[in-house]
């Protein structure tokens, strides 16, 4: 690729992930990362001011259902600085976000690591290596702390749901609807 199409490339993923970035619609925020060459599954939700990758962003993928909250940092590639080019050599390498995970704000994802379906990633957190599925990892680096027991996506009783079948049920808000205090 020439020097002006690289230009002319990376401005255009800069304007769209700008546009991504500060719009208040998050539909809209994953079709603008879709026309930037991300690809980002159904159900998907993607948060304010999130950076993916700005010269791959076809190696990053984010499955159905994942959320990936306001602040993350996504990158595919990594290099040196110019003097230490020669011990840390340009590398670009895929990153996934698995169906229905959860990176919690803030956190950074580099290149090369795979998040498990139905994962969790704690505030801040920083993955330098993948994340089995059905894991919370927090910390930097990031470390598993826990697995997550139950069923799978979307079933009832399983991480995605409640086992009674309501979801985010918040019991202070419960009796204010019916008419209660």
């Amino acid at each position: 690729m020439s020097q002006s199409r690289f230009v002319l490339f990376f401005l255009k993923n800069w304007f769209l992930e700008r546009l991504a970035s500060f719009c208040p619609v998050p539909s809209w925020r994953v079709v603008f990362h879709r026309w930037r060459g991300v690809r980002i599954g159904e159900n998907a939700y993607i948060g304010y001011g999130v950076i993916i990758d700005r010269v791959y962003p076809e190696m990053v993928t984010i499955e159905d259902f994942a959320v990936v909250a306001d602040r993350c940092i996504i990158t595919a590639h990594g290099c040196g600085s110019i003097p230490l080019q020669h011990l840390y050599p340009r590398q670009v390498k895929p990153v996934r976000i698995g169906r229905g995970a959860w990176l919690s704000p803030a956190c950074i994802v580099i290149m090369g690591v795979e998040i498990g379906e139905l994962s969790v990633i704690g505030t801040g957190a920083v993955v330098t290596r993948s994340i089995p599925p059905k894991s919370v990892a927090v910390g930097v680096p990031a470390k598993v702390i826990k697995t997550l027991e139950g069923g799978t996506l979307l079933e009832p009783g399983g991480p995605a749901g409640g086992g009674d079948g309501s979801r985010n049920r918040n019991p202070s808000v419960e009796g204010r609807e019916h008419g209660g205090e």
